[in-house]
């Protein structure tokens, strides 16, 4: 609704804008892209297209089982978690891109304030969200002590891991036309297709940002491969290994991804924490394994 309003709002300036309009703001709010005023649909457009997904996602959740190992009561309020957390973060969007589209109406400075504190709203609600769906999950699993085939921690694992990698691969996308960050060097046509790697203290190509993302798709693959071979070969232990892999890998990446994207340093505390639980998760399989032999 919020967005539906602003775009008939836009629409009833049009005739009093000049064919070229600012659509895009800088890190202190002004104006740093002059387009054609057509280009001011593009909040509406990119807002639009969020929106339908949560609403469809949500049409789905509702129709479709979630295969989990979970109780009925528990399916329903895993349903009920998971369809407010995307209807909590489909009004958040809609309040992002109406500002947005507002700003871009009225041809004023962008309040940068509201709309970081309203990115942090969903991410928290994000994190919210997932949290509590783990729980649910724990809270009204199926208790069945013949079967020693973990699903729902398998399932789970799995969710987390490719939601994580695809909020990743969006936000890229979202930020992708903005590289580098930097202002002075987004104007400079010497810069252009240029991204900052703080780690590396230099401008190198922005293409080379789809590494780190295709890596993280590819161990997850991998993992995924042995999580599913391991299942068949009734090697829980393995399988259970493969499925904590995914998700600190997913975790990780997704940190490290954001703070290359936005010109930070990934510093060598996150790494050394990495490598310990990957150590831990690997000592504890080994130890899982003898213990089963």
């Amino acid at each position: 609704m919020l967005l539906s309003a602003s775009l008939v709002f836009y629409l009833t300036k049009w005739n009093s804008y000049p064919p070229e309009i600012g659509i895009h703001f800088d890190s202190d709010g002004q104006y740093d892209v002059i387009a054609s005023k057509v280009y001011g649909f593009y909040p509406h457009v990119i807002g639009g297209i969020c929106i339908a997904g949560t609403a469809f996602s949500n049409f789905l959740i509702q129709k479709k089982s979630t295969g989990l190992k979970i109780t009925e009561k528990g399916e329903q309020h895993f349903k009920t978690e998971l369809c407010l957390t995307l209807d909590c973060l489909s009004v958040l969007l809609s309040l992002f891109f109406a500002n947005w589209s507002r700003t871009v109406s009225l041809q004023i400075p962008l309040n940068i304030e509201f709309m970081v504190n309203l990115e942090l709203c969903i991410m928290a609600v994000s994190g919210i969200g997932i949290v509590s769906e783990v729980i649910t999950c724990l809270k009204y699993k199926i208790q069945d002590k013949s079967d020693k085939n973990p699903q729902l921690m398998h399932r789970l694992c799995r969710l987390i891991a490719w939601l994580m990698t695809t909020a990743g691969a969006v936000l890229l996308a979202f930020i992708w036309e903005r590289l580098p960050i930097d202002e002075e060097l987004y104007n400079n046509p010497e810069y252009y297709g240029l991204a900052y790697f703080a780690n590396l203290d230099t401008y190198l190509d922005k293409h080379l940002l789809l590494i780190p993302h295709s890596m993280i798709v590819l161990l997850l693959v991998i993992f995924e491969i042995l999580s599913v071979k391991a299942e068949k070969a009734e090697n829980y232990a393995l399988s259970a290994f493969a499925d904590k892999m995914k998700v600190v890998c997913s975790i990780f990446f997704f940190w490290w991804n954001m703070l290359i994207e936005w010109e930070i340093k990934i510093s060598i505390s996150s790494v050394c924490l990495f490598a310990g639980f990957c150590i831990l998760f690997f000592v504890t399989y080994l130890k899982k394994r003898k213990s089963d032999a």
